[in-house]
């Protein structure tokens, strides 16, 4: 992980190495760790230090890009040279009008340098799970991430924006000979995750989804645990919330901005400030993110927007910029749904016959222009009577559409959990009616 010195000072470099119109350019650095197990026993433990620098010069409004990982003075500037090479020969964007200028300064709390987790560390954490999982006559799997990454992002019009930060992800998975329990923890903090406690949540559901019933297919009203919520919100962020789709007319949200989409008691957000969410505060080209309210009690409000689409669209730069070039536009990293006013205890209660679900598995698109999606349920899945769970339940596929599904939503826990790994997504758990189910599995 790169220091604001060390980093400020290649950005210098980069910024004074060629003459252009405009120049941007960013350094992001991931120290991650990994250790992964299974079968109760680690089979890869690694550390990797990945980083890099990327940059776009532009010349006439021609646009050169690159990527390079060669972080020293002579590498930084081969790269600019050959960004600006590269910029000769494309043709003029004649809808780019400029990159990002300074805006106002946002005071920055002074944080202390996140802690390295060596493998050791992940090692002792991975035992505990193993004593939990063995205690049950449960074989255990999954991974444990720990990574500290810094960015820094400057560009010639006088933005220089610079942060750290920290985290860790573990996912467990406990598995008997015809049942399985999945647990997982997302946090800022190594130390904040109990994995004995977290590896006992995913035992416990082994155990009691043992001998799991066949069920037919149909609609049922199911409790989604968080971890299954998440996965359908991450769908909305890829295909709905950037401001590409919303130009060109691909997402439901661009069709019906201002109008119902889903149930009055949904509103989702996207909210780099949010306690309990990961990562930083600002986007790959230096601007500061924005709080964005994208669907406010049923009702479409906003996209995001990085400086081209808002330039172009005559919109606000909401600060959700990838880093350049992408294909995929602004794209929101931060989503939280807002929870409801009821005890998650209390969800399984309100159902008189319906299904919880813990996470999903193998999920895919199938039709974007309806939000139409398809998947399974993993790793616990779990027949609920008169408000109680009775049975482990066969897994099951699914198909359903999105924003039908979020009008269906009944009720939210009061309690949120942070969700994801290539987004993240604070979210409630879920009761939902009238929820899909379209053909059986064999386990």
């Amino acid at each position: 992980m790169l220091d604001k010195n060390r980093t400020k000072e290649l950005l210098d470099i980069a910024l004074k190495s060629v003459k252009a119109d405009q120049i941007e350019v960013g350094i992001f650095s991931n120290e991650r760790g990994t250790t992964r197990f299974a079968n109760s026993v680690i089979h890869q433990n690694m550390v990797v230090d990945r980083p890099y620098l990327w940059a776009r010069v532009i010349v006439n409004k021609k646009i050169g890009g690159i990527s390079s990982k060669e972080l020293h003075s002579d590498g930084v500037k081969q790269a600019m040279q050959k960004a600006l090479e590269l910029a000769k020969y494309q043709k003029p964007d004649k809808e780019f009008k400029s990159l990002p200028k300074p805006g106002p300064k946002k005071r920055i709390a002074l944080k202390k340098e996140p802690m390295f987790i060596n493998p050791d560390q992940r090692a002792r954490a991975v035992e505990k799970i193993v004593k939990v999982c063995k205690k049950h006559n449960l074989e255990a799997a999954g991974v444990i991430h720990t990574s500290r990454y810094s960015l820094g992002v400057a560009n010639s019009l006088g933005i220089f924006n610079y942060d750290w930060g920290g985290d860790t992800y573990s996912t467990i998975t406990a598995m008997s000979d015809n049942s399985s329990g999945f647990a997982c923890a997302y946090d800022k903090n190594f130390a904040n995750i109990d994995f004995t406690a977290l590896a006992k949540t995913a035992a416990e559901k082994a155990v009691a989804s043992k001998d799991p019933v066949e069920i037919d297919p149909g609609k049922y009203t199911v409790l989604l645990e968080e971890p299954a919520v998440a996965e359908l919100l991450s769908f909305l962020a890829f295909y709905e919330f950037g401001a590409k789709a919303y130009d060109e007319k691909r997402s439901v949200i661009s069709k019906k901005m201002g109008k119902r989409i889903t149930g009055k008691n949904i509103t989702v957000m996207d909210d780099s400030y949010n306690p309990k969410t990961i990562g930083l505060t600002f986007d790959y080209e230096g601007v500061n993110k924005k709080k964005i309210v994208l669907i406010q009690n049923g009702v479409a409000k906003n996209v995001v927007f990085d400086s081209f689409y808002a330039h172009k669209l005559g919109k606000k730069n909401t600060g959700h910029a990838l880093p350049q070039p992408n294909s995929m536009g602004p794209f929101p990293l931060n989503l939280a749904i807002k929870q409801g006013k009821v005890p998650r205890v209390k969800l399984i209660e309100s159902i008189d016959k319906g299904i919880l679900i813990t996470r999903f598995w193998y999920t895919r698109m199938v039709d974007p222009d309806k939000t139409l999606l398809t998947g399974m349920t993993r790793d616990g899945t779990f027949m609920i009577e008169n408000g109680k769970i009775t049975k482990g339940v066969k897994n099951m596929r699914f198909s359903v559409n999105l924003y039908e599904t979020m009008e269906s939503v009944r009720m939210m826990s009061k309690e949120t959990m942070l969700n994801g790994e290539s987004i993240s997504v604070v979210t409630p758990a879920m009761v939902i009616d009238n929820f899909n189910f379209a053909s059986k599995t064999q386990y």
